[in-house]
């Protein structure tokens, strides 16, 4: 049986977001994705039962890896503007950092300033060698972004589920995290 190690809840900071876990006892995802007139993820037209399972899911996944997706909010108005973090469910490749926005956050460069307060607390405080960002390759936006955060292509994973998607790997901003990037180009 699996048993992680218990759970802590971190918060990430950054210029203008707090990143915090939604499975923090303190957290309300109700009321920040699942009361009706919430707002809804870009790109998905989920009914509001798929939101629950998936919300379940991302705070489930906190409980059985010691990490997952953090609630994104904007610091000066406290809305919340989506969930960044590392992902790594059954049947992926490796653990992968993920972002997805709600309605209206889109080309803010949320996603960029959450992904980059991420991957430095990946780095930092959980010592990861590496993580990797699944993007379809149709996702312009999404590999601009992966592009933006210094993460090369390495190759392509295939899911039964949502097809081919580009690998993009990340690595620490230090010297040996780079020349190992400049081994892979």
């Amino acid at each position: 049986m699996m048993r992680p190690a218990p759970l802590s809840y971190p918060e990430i900071t950054t210029e203008r977001l707090r990143l915090v876990c939604p499975a923090a006892p303190d957290f309300d995802a109700t009321v920040a994705y699942l009361m009706p007139g919430a707002r809804r993820f870009i790109n998905q037209n989920p009914d509001e039962d798929s939101v629950w399972w998936s919300i379940a899911t991302i705070i489930g996944h906190w409980h059985l890896r010691g990490y997952g997706h953090f609630a994104v909010i904007e610091k000066a108005t406290g809305i919340h503007v989506g969930l960044v973090g590392p992902w790594f469910p059954k049947g992926w490749p490796e653990p992968e950092l993920s972002w997805q926005l709600l309605e209206g956050s889109g080309g803010k460069g949320y996603a960029s300033e959450a992904a980059r307060g991420v991957l430095d607390w990946l780095f930092r405080d959980k010592s990861w060698a590496s993580c990797i960002s699944l993007v379809q390759e149709h996702d312009a936006r999404s590999s601009a972004l992966v592009e933006r955060l210094g993460a090369r292509a390495e190759g392509v994973f295939h899911h039964k589920m949502t097809g081919d998607m580009r690998i993009w790997r990340h690595l620490p901003k230090t010297k040996a995290g780079r020349k190992l990037l400049e081994g892979l180009a």
